[in-house]
């Protein structure tokens, strides 16, 4: 198992890990090299910097991976255990590694790939010698040629190096094209970079794609990241669009957006759940008041959100009204109507939603 990790390693293009260095706090680390006293360490992926915390000892790369291994054979590991233990072992290659093969069999498992950016945002991949004003250039070209999930490290320091929209400087920052090539691209973790910089940019231009992204995106990690993204774009307006979603989209749509609206839209968010709850086991054609708004049970879906569409093209104003229904006003959706309108809810969704509350 370990030399397959290595051969990988050198598919990839990265140096091969040859130790684990252990620094003075007690972080493990693989890497290609290291000495007791080192202030970085030079990993597959680029320099580990640890300057407060010198390497205090250097162990054998393989003395205890090969033994996790077994013990993952024999069901020892849930799947997220399994992650974390490589994480806090240092086995960073192998990380990459089992968190592709885990997504297989548990697609929305979202730890491995938040194990890996933690990572990622201790690991330099930028050379010294680079001034500021050219950081983010070469970090994009660098992030472009790396596969897979290794890309997750260049990412991590390009979205650190972007100018916030608060002080926008055109040379720190990711074009429009830039970043519509990474909203529209196939690979997800491209996709989550992307959102990442629109968060980073404040680019509330693309608060119409990044809210379809909450909900359409196919990786779970990369959808998860558009949610969060969109509430600190514009909270108010990926509330209405989860509350409008929880109450008459499609079924997978509503308990996407329903877990949104329990973590990321506040305590509006949480009302709105409450009125959701209370139409549970409510047939077609009821009618009623709860929490001081009345709510009707009805059999459609409201087709203007089952399927999001994603537009990337904001230089083109037609067809302006298959947009996304974004909603910019100050208004509340669910104060806003005469009475919320509610598909019937579902068994599972009723369980998501007494599960929440």
């Amino acid at each position: 198992m370990l030399l397959s990790l290595l051969l990988l390693s050198c598919a990839q293009n990265t140096p091969s890990p040859n130790v684990i260095a252990v620094t003075q706090s007690g972080v493990h680390v693989e890497a290609v090299e290291a000495a007791v006293g080192d202030i970085e360490v030079a990993t597959p992926f680029g320099r580990f910097l640890c300057a407060s915390d010198p390497v205090s000892e250097v162990r054998a790369l393989s003395s205890n991976l090969d033994q996790l291994y077994k013990f993952k054979e024999l069901g020892v590991f849930s799947a997220s255990e399994w992650l974390t233990t490589l994480s806090e072992g240092g086995y960073l290659s192998a990380l990459v590694v089992e968190t592709q093969t885990t997504a297989e069999s548990f697609p929305e498992l979202i730890i491995g790939y938040d194990l890996l950016e933690a990572w990622a945002q201790q690991i330099d991949v930028l050379p010294p010698n680079i001034d500021v004003e050219h950081q983010v250039a070469w970090l994009y070209k660098h992030y472009l040629k790396q596969n897979g999930l290794t890309r997750i490290f260049a990412a991590s320091e390009l979205i650190a190096a972007l100018s916030p929209g608060t002080n926008r400087r055109v040379e720190r920052n990711l074009s429009n094209t830039q970043l519509a090539d990474e909203l529209k691209s196939d690979d997800p973790i491209r996709r989550r970079t992307g959102l990442q910089a629109c968060a980073k940019q404040s680019e509330i231009n693309y608060l119409r794609q990044v809210l379809a992204l909450s909900i359409v995106d196919t990786s779970a990690h990369a959808r998860q990241t558009a949610a969060i993204v969109s509430a600190q774009l514009h909270q108010h307006s990926a509330r209405q669009y989860w509350v409008k979603l929880a109450a008459r989209g499609a079924e997978v749509h509503r308990s996407y957006a329903v877990s949104y609206l329990a973590t990321l839209a506040g305590p509006i968010g949480k009302q709105a759940l409450s009125l959701l709850a209370s139409a549970i086991d409510r047939p077609i054609g009821d009618r009623y008041n709860a929490d001081g708004h009345k709510v009707s049970i009805v059999k459609n879906y409201d087709l203007s959100i089952v399927r999001p569409v994603l537009w990337l093209d904001y230089s083109n104003d037609n067809d302006r009204d298959q947009r996304l229904p974004i909603d910019l006003e100050d208004s509340e959706f669910i104060d806003s109507r005469s009475a919320l309108i509610v598909t019937k809810v579902p068994t599972l969704l009723a369980e998501q939603l007494r599960a929440l509350l």
